[in-house]
């Protein structure tokens, strides 16, 4: 079946690091399965889609402050960015351009801050941004290690090997007490002190922010 598009690593690369050599039929399949789940966990995490994607006129609710918080980041700096403003309250389809001399962009956190201090009005869904974010890389020819983002990979690799281990319920077993026959299992995502470290440094942090555009 083969992994998703924006997955976070390749099975075989994780073949690679956990020593499980060349990887064929149900033993690839199952692989590629490990690194989906593993990708969707790992997002739901930091909070955004790392693949490098394109986002266009993705619409945003605002107060009355001076920051957008993007939903997607890091922001490349060469893909086209536009921000729109809606040119009334009522729900309609016609926006206006927001001249980029009011607002500056902080690509690596996504934060969009408006110029000189200035702040607007409460809207709901009253600003649209186009956008480019992201790690690009493409499971092919350059890979997620290769870029900015690398230790995300790093920690894909760390989580699946051990899922990949427990799945007959052998290898994975880190103490076992015959007894009463409790069985502790290695620590695999969160719990895994090493693992969330390398992910946190890449986590939309908990903070609100919002922009409401210069009303010229």
């Amino acid at each position: 079946m083969g992994i998703k598009t924006y997955s976070l690593t390749t099975s075989q690369r994780v073949a690679d690091f956990a020593g499980l050599g060349t990887l064929t039929g149900t033993k690839l399949t199952i692989m590629d399965r490990l690194v989906d789940q593993v990708t969707e966990v790992i997002e739901k995490y930091l909070g955004y889609r790392v693949q490098e994607t394109t986002y266009t006129n993705e619409e945003y609710d605002t107060e009355v402050a001076e920051i957008l918080l993007l939903k997607n980041f890091p922001v490349s700096t060469t893909a086209t960015f536009a921000l729109h403003r809606r040119t009334s309250a009522l729900n309609e389809d016609d926006w206006d351009t927001i001249d980029s001399q009011y607002y500056h962009i902080d690509h690596a956190s996504g934060i969009i801050q408006t110029a000189n201090g200035i702040q607007f009005a409460h809207t709901k869904k009253g600003y649209r941004v186009t956008y480019t974010a992201g790690f690009d890389f493409d499971n092919s020819a350059t890979f997620l290690s290769d870029t900015a983002g690398g230790d995300i990979e790093l920690a894909a690799w760390m989580m699946i090997a051990p899922l990949w281990d427990r799945r007959r319920g052998g290898f994975g077993i880190e103490s076992e007490a015959i007894g009463d026959y409790r069985v502790k299992y290695r620590r695999t995502i969160f719990e895994n002190e090493e693992v969330k470290n390398l992910l946190d440094k890449y986590a939309r942090q908990d903070e609100f922010g919002v922009i409401t555009p210069y009303q010229g």
